[in-house]
């Protein structure tokens, strides 16, 4: 897909909306989601399998309770209008879409639970426990399973998501933050900020097979794959750094420093692979990574706090 046919959609914690970019012209909007910056805060974002739907976690800044404002908002890339809301549960933090784009999965960072919702009548599949201070969540592309990190418990929870139960906690490292499965759903790779570390689960098994090490002061937080899964990028937040891990030999390929945004919270590839876009929290900006020098080659602006960044199809 080329650049020109697809916008960039970054989740502005502090500014309480999103900023749409074209990736070749830069910033073409905002979208409020809540009108009240410093009370209620949009995070972790997914797309649709089609591209045209932006759907996004809201909650607010005390993730203690059970909120009015806890939700999953959807939002039309063709238009960007907010199609939907979703009442969520306990402070949803990050969310994910199924491969059939029937359902969304979110982490209930306040109740320490995985929710499964159906995403045409808007009831729940079910409520998931899961470790504490949940926060990653990705569904396998075979539709299988969910996973769910939690952040203080050193865990991700595996969700059968046909038999609709957990089927076992699996310990990773320090403080994982994210999780996201290989295309042929084989893998998976949860990050773990403090550990500095990269698990890496056999999903046929469900269980840690390798451990990648990308050093202590990595801070490594958000991480995506290249469309053929052979290079998974993950964001330093701590370090402001961009890692690049090689899927086949488990070793780390790159290490993008240079000219990087600060803070990168959320990374996303865009989708013929060439190019990778973070969303910086404290330089409110997307730095933008050519795959083929694996260097930084432009920064564009964004909102306060910017947190998630998801590739929506406008064609």
């Amino acid at each position: 897909m080329a650049s020109e046919n697809y916008r960039l959609y970054v989740s502005n914690e502090y500014g309480a909306n999103l900023s749409v970019v074209a990736p070749e012209t830069g910033p073409e909007g905002e979208i409020e989601i809540s009108g009240r910056p410093g009370d209620v805060r949009p995070r972790g974002m997914a797309i649709s399998p089609d591209g045209k739907t932006v759907y996004v976690a809201v909650s607010d800044f005390l993730p203690l309770t059970e909120k009015p404002e806890d939700a999953i908002v959807a939002i039309d890339v063709a238009t960007n209008t907010v199609l939907r809301s979703y009442r969520a549960g306990g402070n949803p933090e990050r969310i994910a879409i199924s491969p059939d784009g029937k359902q969304v999965w979110a982490a209930l960072e306040a109740i320490a639970q995985g929710v499964g919702i159906d995403l045409e009548t808007g009831e729940e599949l079910g409520r998931f426990p899961t470790g504490v201070e949940p926060e990653g969540v990705d569904v396998s592309p075979d539709g299988r399973w969910a996973y769910v990190t939690g952040e203080t418990s050193h865990t991700v929870t595996v969700i059968d998501t046909e038999a609709l139960e957990v089927v076992t906690h699996l310990l990773v490292g320090n403080r994982p933050r994210d999780v996201v499965f290989s295309p042929d759903s084989t893998r998976a790779y949860a990050s773990a900020e403090i550990g500095g570390t990269i698990s890496v689960i056999d999903v046929t098994q469900n269980r840690v097979i390798e451990t990648v090490s990308l050093g202590l002061d990595s801070r490594p937080v958000e991480v995506d794959l290249s469309p053929d899964g052979k290079l998974l990028y993950v964001a330093g937040g701590g370090t402001s750094a961009v890692y690049v891990v090689d899927t086949e030999t488990l070793e780390v390929a790159h290490v993008i420093k240079e000219r990087m945004g600060r803070r990168p919270w959320g990374v996303t590839v865009s989708p013929d692979g060439s190019t990778v876009y973070t969303a910086n929290g404290l330089s409110d900006s997307v730095s933008v990574i050519d795959t083929a020098c694996m260097c930084v080659t432009d920064e564009i602006a964004a909102g306060r706090g910017a947190h998630s960044i998801e590739v929506g199809h406008v064609e």
